[in-house]
């Protein structure tokens, strides 16, 4: 250091870490939307902000299923209740359909033409196998002809440019169509497991998995509950899975509900359970969307916190339905079946219509308070995500006791914030030195202990009323 003279001033780290809370009710929604309509594929996690993007990036379609019920553009599904209806933002999607491989070929047909206009199905793929004819003649894209996709008709467009052609009334037209009967659930399985992509992309923690339409079946549910945990070995989230309503494979009533969830292993703390199928006007969605809209609205009005319970809080729907689309009109009895007694989240329709139920899967088989709560269980978790983001970079610093200090006296500030703000009951992080056994500490490994005590949802709320004649007497007599 070169010499100074006089009187120099130096600043000194501070030993108080500033906490870094972690994302929380970001979706992660894996399904397919008509990319070729859009930006096409990308076979990557991407984030929409908005509606505008979400056509742009992924095109729309409103038919979310096939005509069998089987899932179809899903992801239009999720980001209509996520963007439109609950206006949350952002979440993350993994398309999983491909235009290049998912597609089917269509003989060439004759189609007439209305004011210049061959309206052909959106799901025609606009590609080099799109051949258009006018009698024997081969037109040239982009010189007699234009092909664009009116998402409002849910159509795709062959528009016929001024020129020799523009006046035809029929032309003969040949396409690809997409086709997803190949996407099978291990195709879905895998797209699952790219949300370990997505801290890295964006810096972003999604807490929320959502596969609507296929997080109905057992196995694709197991890998979500399983994933959910642990992503990218370090986070911990929630998936938000569907029991089916259909009569051959799920349960078309409230009565069906608690065999089925036990029946097939919907019952892990680290799964919210919902049924049936909610409408708006229309629209049909699973009821696992609209469990992720709701839960970021709450947490969104709480200051990204979730510690209240996303239950007992309005849905913009209109009604509730199964797969055959007979309506569902629970009364409270019958909603305490699936929301009490079988740990399933539903909809109720009591003054207005509500998301309905505090369980997780675990829920009734367990009753610790930590886990069948989904608001403490959610709770934990973000605690859990917000101490990993903040103190990663003190990963490889040198162990000393400032250092440590500085860690349990940032955090213990952080929770008495929280405290203050009745987000939580209480909490504390220690360092417990019979816990830091030598041979621990020598190997590079502290061990630091959190107690924490979240709100729990206040489920009854009991009033006890008696007569009282004294009262009848002082107004008679008095």
């Amino acid at each position: 250091m070169a010499l100074k003279h006089g009187v120099n001033t130096y600043k000194n780290p501070t030993n108080f870490a500033a906490v870094k809370e972690a994302d929380v009710a970001i979706p992660f929604f894996v399904g397919c939307w008509p990319c070729h309509a859009g930006g096409g594929f990308k076979g990557e996690p991407q984030m929409v902000t908005n509606w505008d993007e979400a056509i742009e990036l992924g095109g729309y379609s409103p038919d979310w299923l096939d005509e069998h019920n089987n899932p179809k553009w899903t992801l239009c599904e999720a980001l209509y209740s996520h963007l439109k209806l609950f206006c949350m933002t952002p979440c993350i999607v993994y398309n999983i359909y491909n235009p290049a491989t998912h597609k089917s070929a269509v003989a060439e047909t004759t189609f007439t033409v209305s004011d210049h206009v061959v309206s052909l199905p959106y799901d025609t793929i606009d590609n080099s196998n799109l051949v258009v004819k006018s009698g024997d003649d081969t037109l040239v894209k982009e010189t007699d002809y234009t092909v664009y996709y009116d998402y409002e008709y849910n159509r795709c467009c062959v528009e016929l440019l001024d020129g020799s052609h523009y006046n035809d009334g029929t032309l003969k037209i040949a396409y690809d169509k997409s086709d997803l009967s190949s996407i099978t659930t291990a195709v879905v399985e895998f797209a699952i497991e790219q949300i370990e992509k997505v801290f890295g992309k964006y810096n972003l923690i999604c807490d929320l998995i959502c596969v609507p339409g296929w997080s109905e079946k057992p196995s694709v549910a197991a890998v979500m509950a399983a994933k959910a945990p642990n992503i990218n070995g370090l986070f911990k989230g929630k998936a938000v899975v569907d029991i089916p309503t259909d009569a051959a494979n799920g349960a078309p009533t409230y009565n069906d509900v608690y065999t089925w969830k036990r029946r097939n292993g919907y019952t892990d703390e680290n799964e919210i359970d919902c049924w049936p199928l909610v409408k708006v006007g229309d629209y049909r969605f699973h009821l696992s969307v609209m469990a992720c809209g709701q839960m970021s609205k709450v947490d969104n009005g709480n200051g990204s916190c979730p510690y209240e319970s996303p239950s007992n809080k309005g849905l913009t729907i209109t009604g509730a339905c199964n797969a055959a689309g007979q309506d569902i009109d629970l009364n409270l009895q019958q909603a305490d079946v699936i929301s009490v007694n079988a740990g399933v989240v539903t909809a109720l329709n009591f003054q207005q219509w509500v998301l309905w139920g505090n369980y997780t899967g675990c829920f009734p088989a367990s009753s610790d308070v930590s886990k069948m709560f989904i608001c403490t269980n959610r709770m934990m978790d973000w605690i859990c995500n917000t101490f990993v983001l903040t103190y990663w970079p003190y990963v490889d610093r040198p162990m000393t006791r400032p250092i440590i200090d500085a860690i349990i006296n940032s955090f213990n500030s952080w929770l008495n914030g929280l405290t203050h703000e009745s987000k939580l009951y209480g909490g504390e992080i220690k360092y417990i030195p019979e816990y830091n056994p030598l041979t621990k500490l020598i190997g590079g490994s502290i061990r630091l202990d959190t107690i924490m005590a979240s709100p729990v949802p206040m489920q009854q709320i009991n009033m006890y009323e008696t007569y009282d004649v004294s009262i009848v007497e002082a107004a008679l007599n008095g």
